[in-house]
């Protein structure tokens, strides 16, 4: 490297739906720890549009008309001095803006450039007891050697009334079924908003060029496609949303409104929501793509930004202050860690033993987490107390007085873990084909250190400003339990994805993106194919829509069926039923107007309620409480948006609030659903195949 490096920050960016026109920015800061900003309020709050930290409350979160705020990813450029080797972190990076001096250089504007898409449609369906192994050679249901799971809308045995071929990359499932605005630019200096409808003409960036209008490029859109249009929210998928700059020059990206829509088949009957990840004949309107970005200088000279983005529009955050026991982040970096040398002084072909993680950075999430979900789950008094405990560990505790790692924590490395419930934890349902939930190797690693004192207290490496928004932003999702998840899924995990490092000096965490040659795009001939497959090449390169095509279709039945079920493999004697997503999807809250006595600051807080409980979610089968019924999943696409948001006492409008509470604000305000009962929940039905769920 010759010359400074430039790189957007974060490498991967979080959007999320909501159905109102307004937006807040995504949390720039990690849910449940302390703000750096200090008072008492914890990280993980949107941010207010047009600020550099400022957090909502509680009033904020939806607009005049109580519609639910979008939640939009804000995109910046750092540059890092040349250096002649590199390890992580670096701690360094300074933030590049209009008026920044690069090379002895003024800049004068940056060119953002985005292209989004969305093909879940044109993609295969997720195995639940296979995830990536299911792209190995295996024999399937019918017999039959595959390397894939089920083609998704392909004319077969279970879908016999499709019009569509089982080729993926057929011109007629290319055009119809992927839903693709073509790129988008859009400048720094720029006041207004650019879309990803079909009203908004296509450009991208060209180096030597600067910015070209396609006026050939075949956008597609479902409307375009299907006649009758089924879309049980009354709307129908026009957008993937729209680019927006800040004074600075930073990039906002906004997704889409929550749509779904489903068409008919060739008897004219509508698609059903009838599984709750693999629905044919649906459409929804989140989406993924690269995000590149340019400098252009006061001479009028050009540097494009060597390290790309990635942009992830997905679900809203219902609880976005409540940590994940294994977060998006503890994934991506327990890939980096293990599979692609991005710390060999913790992981060099094994973990090295004289490694001594830090207290606060490597340690303490694992306990802040479990004691954070007792405000979206069920859990017992007694539990909860318990759980309290291990939220107050500290660095100068003895571990070994405090949480017996071995014989409590389940162990990933072992394969028998996976099938032990109680006392092991964590107390949730585990990834595809493994009963319960585990932590990820890099975390266990260091959780055993912990354990035999072979640890230190405070901080670990300070991450530089740019490396901060990273693993901020993905400690804010959720990983561990990918079957398929609801950010991003398996994928993750795989090393083919990621773009080379150290040396191509782009830094860590960045996808893979392929090259696309926007001057061959023809107005009658799809642009995109059907992209990235896991297990198939060594170096992937990704399309836009590639990451978010694996994910469940329509996102609204899986989020609708993640509350309680049996494990995976249950024995037919096992009747305690347990979490999907505990801290992504809230399962039991207490709403915050239901909270007695809190001027006097009495720990009353009135009864627990499902977190999903309007008409149409009272179950007779206990293994089902807590969501819409079968019967009502259509329910899930029209009320998504009504689902309350569980947020911090101090961050709630009225004050009175304590700041150690997390309560619902602005839910359903009847409860139509079952009475919540403390965990363990047991059915009394007989043995029932538990319901496939992520």
């Amino acid at each position: 490297m010759n010359q400074d490096t430039l790189r957007i920050h974060p490498a991967i960016g979080i959007a999320r739906v909501g159905n109102s026109d307004d937006y807040v920015i995504g949390p720039e800061t990690m849910a449940g720890f302390p703000d750096p900003q200090g008072g008492n309020t914890t990280g993980g709050l949107p941010i207010v549009p047009g600020s550099e930290s400022k957090t909502v409350t509680s009033s904020q979160l939806r607009d005049n008309s109580g519609a639910l705020k979008r939640q939009a990813a804000r995109f910046r450029i750092f540059v890092y001095p040349n250096t002649e080797s590199e390890s992580y972190p670096r701690s360094d990076g300074t933030e590049v803006q209009v008026g920044s001096t690069i090379d002895g250089k003024v800049v004068k504007d940056i060119v953002w450039f985005v292209h989004v898409a969305n093909k879940k449609a044109n993609c295969y369906e997720m195995d639940e007891k296979r995830g990536v192994d299911a792209y190995k050679e295996h024999t399937n249901k019918h017999g039959n050697k595959t390397d894939h799971p089920r083609l998704r809308n392909a004319k077969d045995e279970e879908n016999p009334n499709s019009r569509f071929s089982d080729k993926p990359n057929d011109p007629e499932r290319l055009r119809c079924l992927m839903i693709d605005p073509g790129p988008r630019t859009i400048k720094g200096t720029d006041s207004g908003k650019v879309k990803f409808n079909q009203n908004t003409k296509p450009s991208y960036w060209k180096d030597g060029v600067g910015i070209r209008e396609l006026d050939n490029y075949p956008t597609s859109f479902p409307a375009n496609h299907f006649d009758a249009l089924n879309c049980p929210s009354g709307k129908g998928i026009t957008t993937l949303g729209e680019l927006e700059t800040e004074q600075k020059g930073r990039l906002v990206v906004l997704g889409g409104f929550g749509t779904a829509c489903g068409w008919t088949d060739t008897t004219g009957k509508n698609y059903g929501l009838n599984n709750d990840v693999n629905n044919d004949g649906w459409f929804d309107d989140i989406s993924d793509g690269p995000v590149r970005a340019a400098l252009v200088f006061e001479d009028e000279s050009v540097r494009e930004v060597e390290g790309s983005a990635w942009v992830i529009s997905t679900d809203p955050a219902y609880a976005p202050q409540i940590l994940n026991v294994v977060s998006l982040w503890d994934d991506i970096f327990d890939a980096w860690v293990r599979n692609l040398n991005l710390c060999p002084h913790i992981y060099d072909n094994g973990f090295k033993s004289d490694y001594q993680p830090s207290f606060d950075d490597e340690i303490y999430p694992i306990f802040l987490s479990a004691s954070l979900q007792k405000w979206t789950t069920n859990l017992p008094g007694e539990a909860t107390s318990a759980h309290d405990i291990v939220g107050r560990i500290t660095a100068q505790d003895r571990p070994s007085e405090r949480l017996h790692v071995p014989s409590l924590i389940r162990d990933p490395n072992e394969k028998e873990a996976s099938s032990e419930g109680p006392p092991r934890m964590p107390l949730a349902l585990g990834d595809a084909g493994k009963s319960f939930l585990s932590l990820r190797p890099t975390q266990y690693f260091f959780l055993k250190q912990w354990f035999d004192e072979h640890f230190h207290a405070g901080s670990g490496a300070k991450l530089g400003p740019g490396e901060q928004l990273d693993k901020s932003v993905l400690v804010n999702c959720l990983g561990g339990r990918f079957n398929p998840g609801i950010d991003m899924t398996f994928i993750v995990r795989q090393p083919e994805i990621y773009r080379d490092w150290p040396g191509a000096g782009v830094g860590p965490f960045r996808i893979r993106a392929k090259k696309l040659d926007y001057e061959t795009a023809q107005h009658d001939r799809p642009f995109l194919s059907e992209g990235y497959i896991p297990l198939r090449d060594k170096e992937a390169t990704l399309e836009p829509g590639d990451t978010q095509k694996f994910m469940a279709i329509p996102w609204h039945t899986d989020y609708n069926s993640c509350a309680i079920h049996q494990p995976q493999n249950a024995p037919s004697s096992a009747v305690t039923l347990y979490w999907s997503w505990p801290a992504q999807r809230p399962v039991a809250v207490y709403r915050a107007a239901e909270v007695n006595d809190r001027e006097v600051g009495a720990q009353r807080l009135g009864p627990q309620r499902f977190s999903v409980r309007t008409q149409g979610t009272k179950a007779d089968n206990e293994q089902k409480v807590g969501r819409f019924q079968d019967e009502y999943r259509e329910k899930m696409v029209q009320e998504w948006h009504n689902i309350g948001v569980v947020i911090q006492g101090s961050a709630i409008d009225d004050k009175s609030y304590p700041a150690n509470f997390y309560l619902e604000v602005s839910g359903f305000k009847e409860d139509h659903s079952n009475r919540v009962t403390p965990w363990p929940n047991k059915t009394t039905e007989p043995t029932h195949p538990p319901p496939s769920s992520s």
